[in-house]
């Protein structure tokens, strides 16, 4: 890896530690990568057989991330419970991703030069999208560890010299998409198709085989694996997504958005200053061009569903970022236009990297309740302690890996009646009002993100003109004759 990649690694690093909380997308992940480094073989107490969720997901990606993580963890005691390791297990994905990253970025080097690959490099580590998600236990995330290897791959097969080196290059594209959309994440499955379509005329009978080589054998691992973490024959959770998702249509109920929403409002937030080279690029330089007509396509595709989330189109961000290299590539082999270019360059990317400081801070914001869970742990000194945890709060920062005492009981049972609170010494709520009547008192409070407070009178005093505003979100609560 060159100082670039190392740039990249340090600002997912710092992310992840500046905000080690998860949120609720990331919950079956991290709980399941604890219940593995916890017990290893499934049993009863697994997270996800109490709480399995709308729709399955496949235990090879957390089954991966647990065995990388597992030796660090042992050295460090071998703890399942602990911030620490969540931050481990998490550091393990991002740099996973980086290491991916910096694969492809080899390979732009050798295809188009330093000079692109250098501000390919730059583009990303300046990214919000690019440094803070890639450590989230994300289906998507894991998921573009192989994608950014198969878009390798895929510049191999278009851009090499050889006649040979394309083929190779074309047959592990199409194995590295094939396992990617068979147990990771099934929506790949339309990257996959336009990348291949790209490539149609180089596809023969060697790489078709490999293609269904590919698929049985990843269709295999995937029931062998999810049939025993989920206790159920025939588990494929890929699949099963894709049935509730597609067949049923059924995801339009988290929401749906224009059809526009993705070149409109997503691109703009994933590249940030990427995007104007990015459209230079395109214009300017054919290779760009036809690489993002694909991508183009692609997200096109996606468009057409009413449910639209900007990590589904997570695998564009490195293609984007290498059209805005190329842009102002071609833009420097003016000479006039050389220096400003590189000063716009840089301008737009310091720009997009004090985006991504500020969104990072916002984001830390976001986790009341992994921060009342530690505040309950800090606070309170028996032993004989069963909390209950809300939907709001489970979704906003708790994970197995924050419930420290194991003497401890926590429970995130939803809809029980208010009688039902009884059994339990304490609370973290989202209303507290529900049980301030119910011999339960507030002991204490944690604030969040609740917008941003725009002051422009502020730069006369030369102040920051935008900070974010608080507000109470998850509040702690102790019934009132509980042992002390």
């Amino acid at each position: 890896m060159k100082w670039i990649d190392c740039v990249l690694a340090v600002a997912v690093t710092l992310s992840a530690l500046c905000v080690p909380y998860t949120k609720v997308e990331e919950s079956f992940f991290m709980q399941a990568i604890h219940d593995i480094l916890k017990w290893g073989r499934v049993n009863d107490s697994f997270d996800h057989l109490e709480f399995p969720g709308v729709v399955p997901r496949s235990f090879v990606g957390p089954l991966l991330i647990s065995v990388l993580t597992y030796p660090a963890n042992y050295l460090y005691g071998n703890q399942s419970e602990g911030l620490s390791t969540q931050i481990l297990a998490r550091l393990v994905l991002g740099w996973l991703v980086v290491w991916a990253n910096a694969q492809f970025r080899k390979e732009i080097e050798r295809v188009f030069g330093s000079h692109t690959a250098l501000w390919y490099g730059v583009f990303g580590a300046c990214q919000f999208h690019f440094t803070f998600w890639t450590s989230r236990m994300l289906g998507n995330t894991l998921a573009l560890v192989p994608m950014l290897w198969a878009q390798k791959y895929w510049l191999r097969s278009m851009f090499a010299t050889s006649g040979a080196r394309r083929q190779r290059g074309l047959c592990y594209m199409s194995s590295i998409l094939a396992f990617t959309c068979v147990v990771l994440r099934f929506d790949t499955a339309v990257f996959a198709a336009t990348m291949l379509a790209s490539r149609l005329s180089m596809i023969n009978v060697r790489v078709i085989c490999t293609l269904m080589a590919a698929v049985t054998a990843s269709a295999l691992l995937s029931l062998a694996v999810d049939s025993y973490y989920w206790r159920q024959r025939w588990m494929w959770p890929e699949f099963r997504v894709f049935w509730f998702n597609i067949v049923l249509g059924r995801s339009s109920e988290w929401g749906v958005s224009p059809p526009h929403y993705y070149f409109t409002h997503f691109i703009p937030r994933l590249l940030l200053g990427a995007l104007p080279f990015a459209g230079i690029g395109i214009l300017a330089n054919r290779r760009a061009a036809q690489l993002a007509a694909a991508y183009i396509v692609s997200i096109a595709v996606f468009s057409a569903n009413a449910h639209k989330e900007w990590r589904f189109i997570l695998p564009a961000v490195p293609i984007g970022n290498l059209c805005a290299a190329l842009g102002v590539a071609r833009l420097d082999q003016v000479p006039t236009l050389r220096l400003p270019t590189r000063l716009m360059a840089m301008a737009l990317a310091a720009s997009s990297l004090a985006l991504a400081v500020m969104m990072t801070y916002i984001s830390s914001l976001n986790y009341p309740g992994g921060f009342a869970l530690a505040l309950l742990h800090s606070t309170e000194s028996s032993s004989d302690v069963r909390v209950h945890i809300d939907t709001y709060a489970a979704m906003t920062g708790v994970t197995r890996f924050g419930q420290l005492n194991h003497n401890w009981i926590y429970n995130k049972t939803e809809g029980l009646a208010p009688a039902q609170f009884g059994n339990f010494t304490h609370l973290l709520t989202s209303n507290p009002k529900q049980h301030s009547g119910n011999g339960f008192s507030v002991t204490a409070v944690e604030s969040g993100y609740a917008g941003l407070d725009v002051r422009p009178r502020l730069l006369l005093s030369a102040e920051l003109p935008v900070s974010a505003r608080l507000q109470p979100l998850v509040w702690i609560m102790r019934r009132d004759d509980a042992p002390s």
